[in-house]
């Protein structure tokens, strides 16, 4: 992908970077913040044709290999499709952009996407499906947020305790007693999930604030290894943690109606 596949955008308070295959905000930093938001794959090809690694992918209509919507990609065309920008503006106090999606003609879909960033002290992401056909439409969702961390070893995830949660490792149920540590592999759906997350970072100094909307399930990855699009031993500077409605959550739409999902993300020194 050349450099016209993305958007630039900044002003006093902050400065983003959105790539328009898959309307992927690849980077995010608050100006007052030495460390990104979000981690990117040093590796990633940007071709237009793979699925960027790091940043926000959408997995939309579908997650994972969900036995619904089998017919759709894993984790859904969202994060493989040109998304059209309809918006974008900068002013001192907020930076916005605004991006639409109707599905490739071949998957016979009567459904369409809206995304919504909004910047000011804080990041706001909001994916709108729109069932404009007349029958129902079951679908999933996840927002899945690559955020940047100093090391594995350094973070802690709070919001999860006492929650149950699927490990899809092994398809079981579990149940998270305390604060999440990472030690080695974790892909986990805590079911149920719905206050707010923070991602405890003492090597970074600072808090990630990870707050949703409509968002009954919360997806924690990382897979202990470096995949292709990694660098040496990068997998130990992120985590996802995913405001998602997958599983038995799942998305019921109505004909015609509209449904949102909404993640704010904000920073605090420790």
């Amino acid at each position: 992908m050349t450099n016209s596949g993305f958007i630039n955008l900044c002003n006093n308070m902050a400065e983003c970077k959105i790539a328009l295959f898959g309307a992927n905000l690849v980077s995010y930093r608050p100006i007052n913040e030495e460390h990104d938001i979000f981690w990117l794959g040093e590796r990633n090809k940007f071709d237009g044709v793979q699925v960027i690694r790091g940043g926000i992918p959408i997995s939309w209509p579908r997650f994972a290999e969900e036995k619904r919507n089998d017919n759709l990609p894993r984790h859904g065309f969202a994060r493989l499709s040109n998304w059209q920008l309809q918006n974008a503006s900068v002013d001192e106090k907020k930076i916005e952009a605004s991006f639409s999606l109707t599905p490739d003609i071949k998957y016979n879909l009567k459904l369409s996407a809206n995304l919504f960033i909004k910047i000011t002290d804080k990041l706001e992401y909001c994916l709108e499906t729109v069932n404009n056909g007349d029958n129902e439409f079951d679908f999933s969702e996840a927002l899945h947020a690559y955020f940047n961390i100093s090391s594995v070893e350094n973070v802690e995830i709070k919001g999860v305790a006492g929650h149950q949660y699927k490990n899809s490792l092994d398809g079981r149920f579990y149940q998270q007693k305390d604060n999440l540590k990472i030690c080695g592999e974790v892909d986990s759906i805590f079911m149920n999930q719905t206050q707010p997350l923070e991602i405890v970072d003492k090597g970074y100094n600072r808090v990630i604030l990870i707050e949703k909307t409509n968002s009954n399930t919360t997806v924690i990855w990382n897979p202990a290894k470096d995949l292709a699009e990694m660098s040496p031993e990068q997998y130990k500077s992120f985590v996802c943690v995913e405001p998602s409605n997958v599983g038995e959550s799942f998305v019921r739409l109505k004909p015609h109606e509209k449904h949102k999902i909404l993640m704010t993300v904000q920073v605090q020194k420790l």
